[in-house]
């Protein structure tokens, strides 16, 4: 064998150990956002949205509010490839997930048209890419789309007591459920006065206190199940069943849109006689709520919580109380939280 040069060889010689230490070290994380909530317009400000939004809201027909969250559309299973977009860590597979969303909620826009809704109000309840997920361009036109973020109140924003209805689509069980990337916001645990509410119950619980039934939910068979218990017999759509948190026996998006489509004309004709009410819970609200554990062991995260105005000590580590006699309070609570555990 020809002898290698004395430059080539030296290159296949091992690192000093300095050095490869130095190779090996990652970057300094960069410093982390402490900006509180308050100080940046559009966290806290829910009453400004609800006024605003209530002078584009229709009183002369029924209008409708979609929320659009994505782990519970029809075929989704896995949340780093099919929920994020490539420039947050994701795939492209990100991209035909962001056309079923629109597509799901052109159908419910379709059934709800056709048993009479005249006016339709898309909130985007998906925070992976920051609240911009439907196709703007190939949303029904007749509808009004709340897209972005920071916007008070998450998945309510705007919500006001004009709205007769609210419905969920891409809607996902809650945290410690068995369903398909199931959680609740930043939670391992949310209740009021003791009742249990996934994020789908949140909404409707806001809405409520304004009068206005969550009458339509679309998600895997966890979700619907749960939801139906929590909210009592409103109209669901059930797109997959769950094998795992990352499987499932799914329907395909054709006959999921068709079904949509005819549970949301149900669910309208149901709401306009009357037989779906809002979910009224007796005040004051007594509200517990325990932060993920990823959550609760970032100190800066649990202490930046725990000084929230209102927030008293839930009895375990990560735990809080809050009490209040506003249900939007209690949203822009949550909204604060998310604030505090989406920055870096």
């Amino acid at each position: 064998m020809r002898a290698l040069p004395l430059a080539a060889a030296l290159a296949i010689l091992p690192m000093p150990l300095a050095a490869q230490g130095q190779a090996a070290a990652a970057p300094p994380a960069p410093p982390r956002d402490t900006t509180p909530p308050g100080a940046y317009f559009g966290v806290t400000e829910y009453r400004l949205a609800r006024e605003k939004l209530t002078l584009d809201t229709d009183t002369r027909g029924f209008t409708v509010y979609i929320i659009g969250d994505m782990e519970g559309l029809a075929s989704v299973v896995r949340n780093a490839t099919e929920m994020r977009p490539v420039d947050r860590g994701g795939t492209p597979q990100h991209e035909r997930f962001r056309q079923e969303l629109t597509d799901e909620v052109n159908a419910v826009i379709a059934g709800a048209r056709a048993a009479g809704a005249t006016q339709f109000i898309v909130n985007e309840g998906h925070g992976g890419t920051l609240f911009r997920n439907v196709l703007p361009d190939e949303l029904d036109p007749a509808a009004i789309l709340i897209r972005g973020y920071p916007k008070p109140i998450v998945m309510s924003t705007g919500l006001n007591p004009r709205v007769d209805a609210m419905m969920i689509v891409g809607a996902h069980a809650n945290a410690g459920s068995p369903g398909v990337i199931s959680h609740s916001f930043a939670f391992d645990s949310f209740t009021v006065n003791g009742r249990q509410l996934n994020e789908t119950g949140i909404a409707a619980f806001i809405g409520g206190e304004m009068g206005i039934p969550m009458i339509l939910a679309a998600g895997d068979d966890a979700l619907t199940s749960e939801t139906r218990e929590m909210l009592g017999p409103l109209e669901t759509v059930t797109v997959k069943t769950v094998f795992s948190g990352s499987a499932a026996a799914a329907l395909s998006p054709a006959r999921v849109h068709g079904l949509l489509r005819a549970a949301a004309a149900r669910a309208v004709r149901r709401a306009r006689a009357g037989q779906l009410r809002p979910l009224v819970l007796e005040k004051p609200y007594h509200v517990r709520l325990c932060l993920r554990r990823g959550y609760v062991r970032d100190d800066w995260v649990r202490t930046t919580v725990g000084r929230l105005p209102g927030m008293a000590d839930g009895g375990s580590p990560g735990c809080f109380a809050y009490t209040t006699s506003s249900a939007e309070e209690v949203g822009n609570l949550l909204n604060e939280i998310e604030w505090t555990v989406l920055k870096p």
